[in-house]
């Protein structure tokens, strides 16, 4: 503070004296302009006075009028005097009268200063003084004159006090001045407190260090430089930490990485050291399946040989259980006989079921590993007790990205015994025997891309199922029979086993009773019968439904084992129903004469109860009947098949007979094919839209026999063809 007022107490006197020189002018100028218009109207009012009394020539009263307006003035007046043109005095407020002081009239209005500091006031009287006054002059004529004559001496206290408020205001600045001094040192010195905090937090590495309060304008310059600084600096610790961070991050994904490459080297050694307890073990059980090869059966022996080799095999080294292309079919009639020698005796019943593809695809597969498997799902569910029914199902299934081969065992009885559930969720091949090679083969299968499941429930039997993804090879087209009849009294098998024929029959008649099979003989022509026997029948009527079916047609019969030696005896070609396959089938197919060729004809309806009604219709007819439901199955048979008459229906589900037929038209060998429209109703301009279709002609529902007839007629398909 003692600097600031040393600073500024120079400027201040400097500033006060300049200020009290003008004001002392100032008051000069000021006091001078007022006095001069104060003699100006004393003057006027001398002037009026002198004009008022020169007419009566009254000196006396003049000067009285003038001693008057002397003594009531408010300027210092020295004396007032009255003069005529010649300079001669008139009157005067004073005595003695003073000496003119003027060497000729004045013509205007003029003030001079006196030599002795007195100011001279002169103005000029419009009317002549006529009158003379007898002491002083003689008689004058007009243009005469008044002098006043005044002291302008002021007293300096009324200078003094103007000066000394002028000092006083000074002075109250001049304390308001370093008070506002003092505050902006005070926030400037604040301010730098501030900004030397904030420069220490940000040596200490501290972010958010920018300064937002307003400081004085001096240092906005250094607080926007500081806030760049500050900035930067944060960037680049934020940038640091994000790098520190992903540092730590990549550190902890190293570490990671490091923590599970030991995991994986730890279960890779525990894997080496299992491994080589299971070799040992199952070194140790191949020994002693070795050494019982005497109490066991030689075909026994084999088949648990060979699946402990190869569940070795799959267990140890190579997972890959590809092989050549096996045509399923053939492949199964020729190992059927082994498979059927698993079977204990003659209360067990065992039944084949396969699919049609088996017939159309071949699998790439090992024939060694696909036999032990199928032995191995079939002495697995013989394990039970109980067991009088064992259903083996083999499926190929074509995917457009991958084919499944599906093997599912089925038996009815307890199920499966605890023991074998239980080595069957346990993979552990150090808990596996030598004659549970069987459960060993099926664990191990599972380490290649194979799926086993096993459903088991006692009193109700158990469920395998394994299915492997293989390869598959499209076969050449299967020449097929005519007509196939088939009997069963079991409803379900049959089902099942018409849905495996169908690949090798183009149609197929099924029937479960004893009367619909001696009707279905006596007025069908086919060129196979399947008969499974069933447990008691009339032999009579058997014998004549049999010698029926034997003129007509190859004969093939089956019979469950318990019932053979009842049948040979009347019956001596007659087979164990588990010798059924599809390759028994074909073999007989091949031993078939050459058939005759029948015509086609295709019968398109989504009605069931139509497609019932034209077959029965058709019964009896030397032609070769196919149906469709669909638009789909209508192209996809006549794909594979020419016909020789389409009898149409004209409202499908996905497609209208109308359109069927254009596109069937535009086919080169369904160009001449007779179309026939196949409809409950329809108007003349619907006809003739279904004529510019292509069709040939047009048939009502219900179909009435005798129209069939002339159709068949009319296109010529009553006649055989040899």
């Amino acid at each position: 503070m003692t600097n600031i007022f040393k600073q500024v107490i120079v400027p201040w006197l400097l500033a006060l004296l300049l200020a009290w020189v003008l004001v002392i002018v100032w008051l000069h100028n000021e006091t001078r302009n007022q006095q001069m218009q104060q003699i100006q109207q004393l003057a006027v009012t001398v002037n009026y006075a002198v004009q008022a009394n020169l007419p009566v020539n009254d000196d006396q009263q003049l000067a009285n009028q003038l001693r008057q307006i002397h003594y009531s003035s408010t300027l210092a007046v020295q004396h007032i005097a009255a003069y005529n043109s010649q300079l001669q005095l008139i009157a005067s407020s004073t005595s003695p009268a003073p000496v003119a002081v003027l060497n000729s009239a004045p013509t205007a209005y003029q003030v001079r200063t006196l030599p002795d500091g007195n100011q001279l006031a002169v103005l000029p009287v419009s009317v002549g003084m006529t009158v003379e006054q007898s002491t002083v002059a003689s008689q004058i004529p007009d243009n005469g004159y008044v002098a006043v004559v005044f002291s302008t001496e002021q007293t300096w206290m009324l200078r003094l006090i103007p000066l000394a408020l002028l000092t006083v205001a000074m002075a109250v600045g001049l304390m308001l001045s370093l008070g506002l001094i003092k505050r902006g040192q005070s926030r400037l010195a604040t301010d730098a407190e501030l900004l030397v905090h904030n420069l220490r937090r940000l040596q200490n590495a501290r972010q958010q260090c920018q300064i937002t309060e307003p400081l004085v304008p001096a240092l906005k310059p250094v607080q926007q430089a500081f806030n760049d600084l500050a900035s930067s600096l944060d960037q680049n610790q934020q940038a640091t930490e994000q790098l520190v961070q992903q540092l730590n991050q990549r550190l902890q994904q190293v570490n990671a990485q490091l923590t599970e490459l030991e995991q994986q080297r730890q279960r890779l050694t525990t894997f080496q050291q299992l491994q080589q307890r299971q070799i040992r073990h199952w070194f140790e059980q191949s020994m002693l399946l070795w050494q019982r090869r005497e109490q066991l059966q030689p075909a026994q022996l084999q088949r648990l040989i060979q699946m402990h080799m190869l569940t070795g095999h799959y267990q140890f080294s190579d997972k890959d259980f590809k092989g050549p292309p096996v045509r399923l079919v053939s492949w199964l009639g020729k190992h059927l006989n082994e498979f059927n020698e698993l079977i204990p005796s003659a209360t067990v019943v065992l039944d084949w079921q396969e699919h049609p593809d088996n017939l159309a695809y071949s699998a790439h597969i090992c024939e060694k590993t696909l036999k032990s498997l199928i032995q191995a799902l079939i002495m697995l569910c013989l394990r039970g007790d109980d067991v009088s029914k064992v259903n083996v199902e083999i499926k190929l299934e074509k995917g457009e990205h991958q084919s499944l081969l599906r093997l599912t065992v089925s038996c009815n009885g307890n199920g499966i015994p605890g023991h074998c559930q239980e080595l069957l969720k346990n993979t552990d091949l150090l808990d596996m025997q030598w004659s549970d090679a069987d459960v060993a083969l099926l664990n191990a299968i599972q380490a290649t891309d194979a799926d086993f499941s096993s459903q088991s429930l006692d009193g109700l039997g158990c469920i395998l199922q394994l299915t492997i993804p293989v390869l598959t090879e499209q076969l050449s087209a299967v020449k097929a029979m005519q007509h196939l009849l088939i009997f069963d009294a079991d409803e379900e098998r049959i089902q099942q086993r018409c849905s495996a024929l169908s690949g090798v029959a183009s149609q197929i008649s099924k029937c479960s009773k004893l009367s619909e099979l001696e009707q279905l003989t006596d007025r069908k022509v086919v060129d196979l019968v399947i008969l499974f026997l069933p447990a008691t029948a009339d032999s009579a009527d058997w014998q004549k439904i049999i010698d029926n079916a034997r003129q007509q047609s190859t004969l093939l019969c089956y019979t469950s084992p318990e019932l053979m030696s009842a049948w040979q005896q009347k019956l001596p070609e007659v087979l164990v129903s588990h010798q059924f396959c599809l390759a028994a089938v074909q073999a007989a197919t091949e031993q078939l004469p050459k058939p005759v060729n029948l015509q086609h004809i295709l019968v398109v309806d989504d009605n069931e109860t139509n497609l019932a009604f034209v077959q029965v219709l058709l019964k009896n007819k030397p032609l070769v009947l196919h149906t469709a439901t669909s638009a789909i199955q209508v192209f996809s048979l006549c794909q594979q098949q020419r016909f020789d008459m389409i009898l149409l229906d004209i409202q499908l589900p996905d497609m209208s007979g109308v359109d069927i037929a254009k596109k069937l038209r535009q086919i080169p060998q369904y160009r001449q094919v007779p179309i026939v429209a196949f409809t409950a109703h329809a108007m003349p301009a619907e006809i003739e839209t279904y004529r510019e279709a292509g069709m040939d002609d047009i048939v009502f529902k219900p179909l009435e026999p005798a129209r069939l007839d002339s159709l068949l007629a009319r296109f010529s398909l009553t006649t055989n063809q040899n």
